[in-house]
């Protein structure tokens, strides 16, 4: 059998700090183990070197930032565009797995030459920027999401939540999950973190780069009523800046801002409660099993308790009593409570963490990409 040739194509810079480019990078290093002559072409970055085979980095004609970087970074996507479609044609490739509303363009001239198209689909976005009064720009997003989803061959999605919002695409998916590198996980823990913990013996905290479904302000509120614990939150996201002016000035809390890969899950390894701090009132909140997490999956690697929003989006391997504790979204004190109840109760606390830890394996990137049914379906015919 001919072995497909393929390409993944994505308008970020290659980093094992950003989701989006991380889980391109994951993706693509498990489908080099079964399809050799397939490559990444993402922008290039004189910030982080990642050194792998096969990796095409696109330099932007016009520098990105400074003024009119809108507008420069369209020209971008336009240069990337026809990059990958000289290239699909040139190196004859048989599939591509693409990213965005904004790769509609290369989508489409993809099909003209008949490249099999798989289009990574993150949700509704249209949703969410209405939900933020954006809603010329939702209009538009939705219009382009619904030929993604008519055109494209197949939907990678990331959660069951994401397929129940395409339900008339349901034939076309294939469940990938963010996934987790636990060596990198393992590497971290004992790493010297430079972050003053200020001699707290109980500490709590978040990871990640959040967005408008993750509600913060719980967490920071939530630090009132527990004077003896730290409050550590990795990373920055929706509204950060109104978040860090309004609770700044709180002793036990602490804004440690964007870091590293390495150094934000050292960090992590520091905490004795992790928290997923859900907005009910967020649109994706109302499908089940929606939200797929990246840092879920590494607290979970971390052998981390976990007290997540009651939502119906959460994750549907979270399990109250065995994998997590739930509280109420945007009840701080509830939030409060469950913490202070868990370090109240230790067995309770080490019996959650021990069961996170025994079913990390379950969120590798090789468990995940062998279990998902793309590598069949690649080497079917189109």
């Amino acid at each position: 059998m001919t072995d497909k040739k393929g390409f993944i194509l994505l308008a970020n810079v290659p980093s094992y700090s950003v989701v989006q480019s991380s889980r391109a990078l994951h993706i693509f290093s498990e489908l080099k183990k079964e399809f050799k002559d397939i490559y990444l072409i993402m922008q290039s970055s004189d910030i982080e070197k990642v050194e792998i085979d096969n990796l095409i980095q696109v330099k932007p004609l016009v520098d990105i930032d400074g003024k009119f970087s809108l507008l420069k970074g369209m020209l971008y996507r336009l240069q990337l565009t026809l990059f990958a479609f000289k290239f699909a044609i040139t190196h004859h490739r048989d599939f591509a797995i693409l990213r965005g509303y904004d790769s509609i363009m290369i989508l489409l001239l993809l099909k003209l030459i008949g490249v099999k198209v798989y289009s990574d689909f993150h949700g509704r976005y249209d949703l969410e920027l209405a939900q933020r009064g954006k809603h010329l720009r939702s209009f538009f997003v939705k219009f382009i999401d619904k030929m993604t989803l008519k055109f494209s061959d197949r939907l990678i999605v990331v959660s069951e939540g994401i397929e129940a919002q395409i339900e008339n695409y349901k034939n076309k998916c294939i469940l990938i999950p963010n996934g987790v590198d636990i060596r990198k996980i393992d590497d971290a823990r004992g790493q010297n973190v430079q972050l003053d913990f200020k001699q707290y013996k109980k500490i709590v905290g978040f990871v990640g780069n959040w967005e408008s479904f993750m509600n913060v302000e719980d967490i920071c509120q939530a630090a009132d009523y527990l004077p003896d614990v730290l409050f550590v939150i990795v990373g920055e996201g929706y509204n950060a800046s109104k978040l860090i002016n309004r609770h700044h000035d709180k002793g036990n809390v602490i804004f440690a801002g964007r870091r590293p890969q390495k150094e934000a899950l050292a960090i992590m390894h520091k905490f004795d409660i992790c928290i997923l701090p859900y907005d009910k009132i967020d649109a994706h909140s109302s499908y089940p099993g929606f939200f797929s997490s990246r840092k879920t999956k590494e607290y979970i690697a971390a052998g981390k308790p976990i007290i997540v929003a009651d939502v119906i989006g959460k994750e549907s391997f979270l399990i109250p009593g065995y994998s997590c504790v739930l509280y109420e979204s945007r009840n701080p004190r509830d939030l409060a409570d469950k913490i202070a109840e868990m370090f109240a109760n230790p067995s309770l606390l080490t019996s959650v963490g021990k069961n996170n830890f025994e079913m990390r394996t379950k969120f590798t990137w090789e468990y995940l990409i062998q279990n998902s049914g793309i590598i069949e379906d690649i080497r079917r015919n189109n």
